[in-house]
């Protein structure tokens, strides 16, 4: 009898621990089922490093106040070592605003010939040359001209040949100064197939901003958005004075709803147009400053989209010029370059209206803030 009984409660025991093991194993494999993979995490953005011979950039004196210069468009007119004269005029005049650092928007060189590696090479030490004279660290932002053959054709022989010169390990970045973080973005990122071939002609050669820039941006804004204003610049124009010149919808409306997420971006500044131009007034008025409120308007609220494109690439037109860049031009164009002072309470942007004379650069800076 006392067998029987012990013999019931073993089996007893038994069951009961067959069904624990059994509801455990199910929870377990519902967990494994409803698991879902994990998404890609973004590639953190790179440390955006001053172009060679320009220095490296110090702590700031104070965090809250400082001074930069934004410029791009140097390139000369045909494949040179010769920098355009202007240049060299605008970077002695703008030593009087005494600026921490400057942010450069591309074509710095003429390139665009991958078969001539050694005068690639030379227009860019033509350029570190000339920059190193600035006595502040200078940062790009890639340009066609730096990662494209001709007719804009896609280049990855181009693509090695800036990273090999500008001791670089990536096309864009960012970098944090004070209150303030600055971020550099390729327009003209490299596809797969790019061969350095004249594309076809039903090839978007305005640009393209690849997935991997676009989530390390997003990702980058995410982490900074206590930062008290962030400045963005690239080559090609998201907002262009001119239609069918600036960066291509697809990654302009990319761009765009990324930046609707992030209400600390101030300026998106860029180039490629040869000119000066104020997106928010639609001419070449004074830029917007930022102060407070952020918002000067229930309408006018930035990112503050600017063209500086006047460094000392043509006005005019090259005589030779590409089919695809003609339409760059503007008859009103003149050189320039932005400066901005940056405090705890705004941003005070202004105009340096450096005329059209490739020869001699008559600076005067256009009254700040004209816009409101």
């Amino acid at each position: 009898m006392m067998i029987t009984t012990r013999f019931r409660l073993f089996l007893t025991l038994l069951a009961l621990l067959s069904a624990v093991a059994g509801i455990a194993g199910l929870a377990q494999s519902t967990k494994q089922k409803s698991s879902k993979p994990k998404s890609k995490v973004a590639d953190p953005m790179p440390v955006l490093a001053p172009i060679p011979q320009t220095g490296t950039l110090g702590l700031p004196g104070s965090n809250t106040n400082f001074t930069f210069i934004v410029l791009g468009d140097n390139r000369p007119s045909k494949p040179t070592p010769t920098p355009s004269a202007i240049t060299s005029q605008l970077i002695a005049d703008m030593k009087q605003y005494n600026p921490q650092f400057i942010l450069w928007t591309g074509d710095v060189i003429a390139g665009k010939d991958p078969t001539n590696s050694s005068l690639i090479d030379s227009e860019y030490q033509a350029f570190f040359d000339l920059a190193q004279t600035a006595k502040v660290p200078v940062f790009n932002a890639p340009g066609n001209h730096e990662m494209n053959a001709a007719q804009n054709a896609p280049c990855d022989t181009m693509g090695k040949l800036y990273k090999q010169n500008m001791k670089a390990n990536d096309f864009y970045g960012a970098f944090a100064y004070g209150n303030s973080r600055f971020i550099a973005l390729n327009t003209d990122s490299l596809k797969k197939d790019a061969n350095c071939k004249p594309p076809s002609k039903k090839f978007d050669n305005q640009g393209y901003v690849n997935n991997e820039q676009l989530g390390s941006l997003d990702a980058y804004l995410k982490a900074n958005a206590s930062a008290q204003y962030i400045f963005i610049f690239m080559h090609r124009p998201m907002r262009p004075k001119t239609s069918g010149v600036g960066l291509n919808e697809a990654s302009t409306k990319k761009l765009q709803n990324i930046f609707a997420k992030y209400k600390n971006i101030a300026y998106v500044l860029a180039a490629h147009e040869h000119l000066y131009y104020n997106a928010l007034t639609k001419d070449d008025s004074p830029p917007p400053c930022v102060s407070k409120p952020w918002c000067p308007s229930k309408r006018d609220c930035p990112p503050f989209y600017l063209v500086s494109g006047g460094a000392g690439a043509p006005l005019k037109g090259d005589k030779d010029a590409e089919e695809e860049e003609a339409e760059e031009f503007d008859p009103n164009a003149f050189y320039n370059y932005l400066v901005f002072k940056v405090s705890a309470d705004g941003i005070k942007a202004t105009l340096v209206n450096c005329g059209n004379d490739p020869t001699t650069a008559h600076c005067k800076p256009q009254p700040s803030c004209g816009t409101h």
